[in-house]
């Protein structure tokens, strides 16, 4: 039906800006900036999913939440501090200084980012309640497929009109000085490319995976998860050392992950009253 299709067009359309806005706030402000406030998006997507009545949560639940975000700044902020010391002793002592205008814009879009994504986990979820959605018939890789078409459909125009001619002049620009296309320059761009591909498309893969099997804020938790892992990484791949406040805001998050599953699934296995069992016509 035409609203099914409504449902998975925005599906893709708020998938489809939430990167766009997430890849925006990298070039506009440092990661563990855009990192820090990307840990906030527990909060925007229980408020969506609160807001438009698709999920319950109880007071332990938000507070679990709220231990995840703050374990997840704490961790993310420290281990920020400690990447820009390495980056000012390697650099001897250049700084790199952003306007408070320049911060807040930033966070504007990074906040824009997070509606994207709680607004996809919503619709997804609601798409997925509609008899065209149903798991049984289309599966997650052909739902994925769908939201990539439509990012591509979305973002091909612009690209073409805004991005491509300065690429095509840059890439004459340094074929010319170096002949970029037989160097090996250019063999680890289109490998460094095609692995960040297969990543980004595993990813999303398995993020629609998990959306279409757990709620949409139990989704948001774990992806909040997942930044601290990548904490973890980034700290062993560059050898950022992690510091007792970093490890602290990570043992607070997963803590608080643990804490929300438990709450959640305690509440799940409440007994429902037995009016909220009987058709609406008879209570």
């Amino acid at each position: 039906s035409s609203s099914n299709t409504a449902q998975l067009f925005l599906t893709g359309l708020f998938f489809s800006l939430g990167f766009w806005a997430t890849n925006y706030s990298f070039q506009a402000s440092d990661a563990s900036f855009v990192e820090t406030v990307k840990a906030a998006e527990p909060i925007t997507s229980a408020s969506v999913a609160v807001l438009w009545k698709i999920e319950v949560l109880s007071w332990e639940e938000a507070a679990s939440l709220g231990g995840i975000v703050v374990g997840v700044l704490t961790s993310t902020l420290a281990n920020g501090m400690m990447s820009t010391k390495t980056a000012e002793a390697a650099s001897a002592g250049s700084l790199v200084s952003s306007s408070v205008g320049t911060a807040i814009r930033a966070c504007a879009v990074v906040m824009t980012a997070n509606l994207c994504f709680s607004f996809r986990g919503l619709y997804q979820k609601i798409f997925r309640a509609s008899p065209q959605g149903n798991p049984s018939v289309m599966d997650d890789m052909n739902l994925q497929y769908r939201m990539q078409q439509i990012g591509i459909l979305l973002c091909l125009i612009p690209v073409l009109l805004f991005d491509m001619p300065h690429v095509i002049r840059e890439l004459w620009d340094v074929s010319d000085k170096a002949r970029f296309m037989l160097s090996w320059v250019f063999l680890r761009y289109v490998s460094i490319a095609v692995i960040n591909g297969f990543a980004f498309t595993s990813y999303n893969l398995a993020s629609t995976y998990i959306l279409t099997r757990i709620s949409v804020v139990h989704h948001a938790a774990l992806n909040c998860i997942r930044r601290v892992f990548a904490i973890i990484v980034t700290s062993i791949v560059f050898r950022v050392p992690i510091t007792t406040l970093s490890a602290f805001g990570i043992a607070v998050s997963v803590g608080g992950f643990f804490s929300f599953s438990h709450f959640k699934m305690k509440r799940l296995r409440r007994p429902r009253p037995l009016s909220s069992l009987l058709p609406m016509s008879e209570v």
